[in-house]
């Protein structure tokens, strides 16, 4: 009786079901037209871009609909299009890891894990090597490698948690948690799943199910039984809520396990049997998404093909309708040889200008040298105009500091040695006023800055005096004011009254510095 009505419910499951997964291939299959046109668009747009994310979301629905090997296809394409690598990039490895550990395919899951985080530590995406390093630690975990895949998991672990990202942290602890639990070390496995179900309250269901559930399997295996019940109950009653028949057959079996630890045999016969028919369901469901989905392909893939058959009939028609046949191969061998020559012509000029562009490259770096000869010629000459400038101002101090002595001492000698003393102070003060020096000087200067006293001359509100013109070239020449001082034979205050004056004529705010704005000029 109870096999017949166990029948009985798998029937009814099944027409139910039947009814719904028809208005879901429909949706599905509009779903999956509008994403082929939209890579038929951006093919046709030929925007290798658009290309890209088309063919990513393709290999996304079909990876949702469990058609592993349409999505592995449509994640290749994308990877063949050889764009720049980015998150995509490593998203799209990541995703083929997903499907090959799915597929128990450990070593190429290892491979595009191992692509998605070299490439996500170089472009320095911390989502992307985080989930690759959680992929390569379940890797090692299948292959029972349970130290380094400890090790990866840490390593996800930290960075999930350097991101906050609650979903990612409730993940990797679980996969910690599983790993211990592998290991027999159930404590640190039951602190593990604690955790991962505190992080796991905005996650999907699915998760926070799978890990409520392994508290409880942990709280059985550790024969805390009352606890265990409390979980897994809890595990059940979630999964009846959202439907999720793959975590209800787990709670189930859970429960059965526990009773059965318990000594409590009938009910755990109980949960055994309603366990052998939720598996059912889900064996049904799982058969029944499958067909779907090679249904929804089937169809696209019809329509497909029914569009390219009009569309050969299309070009039958048009090539029963063409020109003659010599006619269409005397001007296609007429567009090969143009294509030819212009291919031809396209190298010589490729050529040409790859040797006009090592001409202007060798004549760039020969100017390049020239410019750098100039340069330090340049410094050589502003040194020793510098200096120059620092021998006037010592030569015209000592010349006034001989003056000042020998006027002090025509008063203590004799009438005769008076005048004599006179005459040898007045060529001195005629040696100071000499304008020769300045005039080479001042010709000096304007070798090194030829547009310097234009530039100034045009800029100024006020015609400038011989005097300030100077006073100009010994502020742009970075002198101090004592130095510029001696060299005018001034005092500093007087030095100060002389630049005041010129600032006046010159185009200047009160902000605005005098010696940067000649030095810039």
């Amino acid at each position: 009786m109870f096999v017949i009505n166990c029948i009985k419910i798998l029937f009814f499951f099944v027409f139910v079901y039947s009814l719904n997964a028809q208005e879901i291939n429909t949706t599905k299959e509009a779903e999956l037209i509008f994403l082929k046109s939209e890579l038929k668009k951006a093919i046709t747009e030929n925007d290798p871009s658009n290309i890209g994310s088309a063919n990513i979301k393709i290999a996304d629905f079909f990876n949702g609909i469990t058609l592993f090997e349409e999505a592995t296809h449509y994640y290749q394409e994308y990877l063949e299009l050889h764009l720049p690598k980015d998150s995509s990039f490593v998203n799209v490895h990541n995703q083929l890891a997903m499907i090959n550990l799915e597929l128990k395919q450990y070593s190429l899951a290892e491979q595009h894990a191992y692509l998605a985080l070299n490439t996500s530590e170089h472009i320095n995406y911390k989502k992307g090597e985080a989930t690759s390093n959680a992929l390569l630690g379940s890797v090692s975990e299948k292959r029972s490698n349970y130290n380094e895949a400890l090790e990866f998991q840490e390593k996800s672990l930290s960075l999930f948690s350097l991101l906050k990202d609650s979903t990612g942290i409730a993940i990797t602890n679980e996969n910690i948690g599983s790993i211990y639990e592998d290991l027999e070390q159930y404590q640190k496995a039951l602190n593990y799943f604690n955790i991962a179900n505190r992080f796991a309250q905005n996650s999907p269901w699915d998760l926070k199910i799978n890990i409520i559930n392994n508290i409880g399997d942990i709280n059985r295996k550790t024969k805390k039984y009352n606890d265990a019940l409390h979980f897994t109950e809890q595990a059940l009653a979630l999964a009846k809520s959202v439907n999720n028949r793959s975590q209800l057959v787990s709670a189930l079996k859970d429960l059965s396990r526990t009773y059965a630890d318990m000594g409590n045999f009938e009910e755990a016969y109980k949960y055994l049997n309603n366990q052998y028919i939720a598996n059912e369901e889900e064996l049904i469901q799982n058969n029944n998404e499958i067909v779907s989905a090679l249904q929804i392909l089937h169809d696209v893939k019809e329509n497909e093909n029914k569009v390219q058959l009009l569309n050969k009939q299309n070009e039958i028609n048009k090539v029963q309708q063409s020109v003659i046949l010599i006619t269409t191969s005397t001007i296609l061998l007429a567009l090969l040889a143009l294509f030819l020559y212009w291919k031809k012509r396209r190298k010589h000029e490729k050529r040409i200008l790859e040797y006009k562009q090592q001409l202007l490259q060798a004549d760039l770096d020969k100017k390049a040298v020239k410019e750098i000869a100039l340069n330090r010629e340049i410094d050589i000459k502003v040194s020793s105009l510098t200096n120059y400038s620092l021998h006037i101002a010592h030569k015209n101090k000592m010349l006034s500091d001989i003056s000042k002595t020998l006027s002090k001492l025509k008063n203590r000698n004799s009438e005769l040695v008076s005048k004599k003393l006179k005459d040898i102070v007045k060529d001195i003060e005629t040696d100071l006023e000499n304008n020769n020096e300045w005039t080479e000087l001042m010709s000096y200067f304007g070798q090194i800055h030829p547009s310097f006293f234009s530039k100034l001359k045009n800029d100024a509100k006020e015609n400038l005096s011989s005097s300030e013109m100077r006073l100009c070239m010994l502020l742009r020449l970075n002198l101090s004011s004592k130095e510029i001082g001696d060299i005018l034979r001034i005092t500093s205050d007087s030095v100060r009254i002389a630049r005041y004056r010129l600032r006046k004529k010159l185009p200047l705010e009160s902000k605005d510095d005098l010696q940067a704005y000649l030095l810039n000029l």
